[in-house]
């Protein structure tokens, strides 16, 4: 289990200034693997917990809030609070697995500082982490528009489920109502949440991870996106899923996207990856109803780092040891900005406003 309290500053990145650099051309770019969208159904079988897999796996359900009042919650194992004036808070719960509890239908579950109740009525969620007077959240999920998944969800590897698979499931905007207590101080947690189930089967494999998160009222930008190594010889290379929210209406799910580190620093004080100072999105693909182009455009050079982890040293020491015999050096980079995405469907063009949270996973250096 660990803490972090107060304005504690995140270590110094990047170390230099950064200029902003023209961004790429979005004809230019090599987009993800083709993945064509045969069907986006998705109901509660899909998030269940499985809990048992064909290897080793990690299984996570990720609940974010973007509070109106300027919080931001990242709730899983993990539950780290972000405030509007640096405040920040974070702890790895590792609770015995005696009192981990699973409802009869797999779709809800208690543990000793936190549960996770599915509602049927709704298809949300009622979340509560109880940390103490240092974070408390305790917060309602109502879908806008229900769940989505990419066919049957699965992204493998190679061939066989044995060999590597990552499985989604998404619920890129819900209406978010409850309250938040951070450092003690009680707030609304009114605003606008995502929530995203996720497993990991042999996790090692992945080269990295990118993620966006972006929310307003009414809409919302979402990207999931895994990159293999390139000489890994894997049927995969980059997968990529994305979705609009407009109107509170999923418009469009992607798959034809990618993230690129338009311009990258060594962060060789603290993981010694070469970390993005300059990112840029392009997500490609299908109105739902229409069938119209969608385009979605996304540049930023980053000024709000308000995360490094160390993922190893987050964990328990026995599954620490397990993990870097698989992984030498997991670290997640962490960023809230104030973002601008540029979107075009047929001949109408808009752009969505907001907070968004953008995290960068590396598990492995590139070769």
């Amino acid at each position: 289990m660990s803490w972090l309290f107060g304005t504690e500053e995140v270590k110094t990145f990047p170390k230099t200034p950064v200029v902003r650099q023209p961004d790429p051309v979005a004809s230019d770019i090599l987009l993800s693997d083709d993945l064509a969208i045969e069907s986006l159904a998705a109901t509660s079988d899909d998030v269940k917990w499985q809990l048992e897999y064909p290897t080793a796996a990690t299984e996570a359900f990720t609940f974010y809030i973007t509070a109106d009042s300027g919080i931001y919650v990242l709730a899983q194992m993990t539950c780290r609070l972000y405030g509007p004036n640096k405040e920040k808070f974070a702890q790895t719960l590792a609770p015995a697995t005696t009192s981990f509890l699973l409802s009869d239908d797999k779709l809800s579950v208690t543990c000793e500082q936190f549960s996770i109740n599915h509602n049927a009525a709704t298809g949300g969620y009622h979340i509560l982490f109880n940390l103490g007077e240092e974070a408390t959240v305790d917060a309602v999920f109502e879908p806008t528009d229900g769940l989505f998944k990419v066919n049957d969800g699965k992204s493998l590897y190679h061939e066989t489920e044995t060999e590597g698979y990552i499985q989604t499931a998404y619920m890129p905007k819900a209406k978010v109502a409850g309250s938040i207590t951070f450092k003690g101080v009680k707030s609304d947690a009114k605003g606008s949440g995502m929530f995203l189930r996720a497993v990991q089967c042999k996790p090692q494999c992945v080269q990295k991870f990118n993620f966006v998160n972006l929310q307003t009222a009414n809409d919302a930008v979402m990207l999931y996106e895994f990159e293999m190594p390139k000489d890994g010889g894997y049927k995969a290379s980059c997968v990529s899923i994305g979705a609009i929210v407009r109107n509170g209406k999923t418009l469009a799910v992607t798959t034809k996207n990618k993230s690129v580190f338009v311009q990258k620093q060594l962060d060789e004080d603290f993981s010694g990856y070469d970390v993005p100072t300059q990112l840029f999105y392009t997500w490609n693909g299908k109105t739902k109803e229409t069938g119209e182009d969608v385009r979605i455009e996304m540049s930023l050079v980053q000024t709000n780092l308000v995360d490094k982890i160390d993922v190893l040293a987050e964990l328990p020491y026995l599954l620490r040891v397990f993990i870097q015999t698989f992984i030498t050096a997991p670290f997640l980079y962490q960023w809230f900005e104030e973002v601008t995405a540029k979107v075009t469907v047929g001949s109408e063009e808009f752009e969505i406003r907001g907070k968004a949270f953008i995290e960068c996973s590396f598990l492995m250096a590139e070769y």
